[in-house]
């Protein structure tokens, strides 16, 4: 959405291509979590989902693990499918985009490069539900790159790369047993929190500091209303040592990127029909 609104702000809006491809984008996210689901339980490292407000159905076996990679490799047909249609319409430069999706969303879990077990899955978070997603929609929009959507992208993917985090923090020991070097596990839970802060600040420091340099809407400051939102998240990630503060600590950081997205989305589409789109 994000990245299709900085797109109109320049002019530039196809809507059945942006349709296509925020499908495509829908599919391989659904596949990722497919994917990342049957590797941990075919290893056994399923952590805390059993405490978690989102168990997986593999769990209690309402589904098989079978099921879960059928279910994966429709979803990656959806989402090659979509990559097609985009390849026809811009050309060559989507088959980049796609390919970097396609290494998260193959590799985040699965062997042999198993991301998230290298130390790498929060990073990746970052780039795949920040920069890549508002610069590749943009792109595929406007045929043209771009640093503004890369920088609308930094806060959307700190906080979505928040998520893992505050879930790496407090699934800290199973990932200790299952040898998954998350950031949690290399920086210790306290440092984990105290980090979550770090980028929660920085997040917001590129936006004001984008908005100053002319780099973006002056809408978008819209977004630091969820500021109170960052705040919470790591006060109760801080509460680590107790796993009944989870889904609090989980739902709040949700929130927060859901919520940013919307901000950011509305903060553009305001400039837009107020006459600030630039063509």
């Amino acid at each position: 959405m994000v990245g299709g609104l900085v797109a109109a702000h320049h002019g530039h809006f196809d809507a059945l291509l942006f349709a296509v491809v925020t499908l495509g984008i829908v599919m391989a996210h659904s596949a990722a979590d497919f994917i990342d689901d049957y590797f941990d339980f075919r290893n056994g490292h399923l952590g805390n989902k059993e405490k978690q407000f989102h168990d997986s159905p593999l769990l209690d076996g309402r589904l098989t693990a079978r099921q879960v990679l059928v279910a994966a490799l429709l979803c990656l047909a959806v989402a090659a499918a979509t990559g097609v249609y985009a390849y026809a319409a811009v050309g060559t430069p989507v088959l980049y985009l796609v390919a970097a999706g396609a290494f998260v969303v193959l590799f985040y879990t699965a062997p042999p490069v198993r991301l998230n077990y290298r130390g790498f899955g929060e990073t990746s978070l970052f780039f795949a539900f920040g920069p890549m997603i508002t610069f590749g929609v943009y792109y595929v929009l406007v045929r043209q790159p771009a640093w503004e959507p890369v920088l609308v992208g930094v806060p959307l993917g700190i906080f979505t790369m928040n998520i893992g985090l505050v879930s790496n923090t407090f699934d800290h020991d199973d990932d200790v047993k299952s040898g998954k070097r998350t950031l949690a596990l290399r920086l210790g839970q306290a440092g984990a929190v105290r980090l979550l802060a770090v980028l929660s600040a920085i997040a917001y420091g590129v936006l004001v500091l984008a908005v100053l340099a002319g780099a973006m809407t002056p809408w978008s400051l819209l977004a630091l209303l969820g500021a109170p939102l960052a705040v919470d998240t790591v006060r109760r990630t801080a509460r680590f040592a107790d796993i009944a503060h989870y889904t609090a600590a989980m739902t709040s950081a949700i929130a927060l990127s859901s919520l940013t997205g919307v901000l950011l989305g509305l903060g553009y589409a305001f400039s837009t029909l107020t006459g600030g789109a630039v063509r």
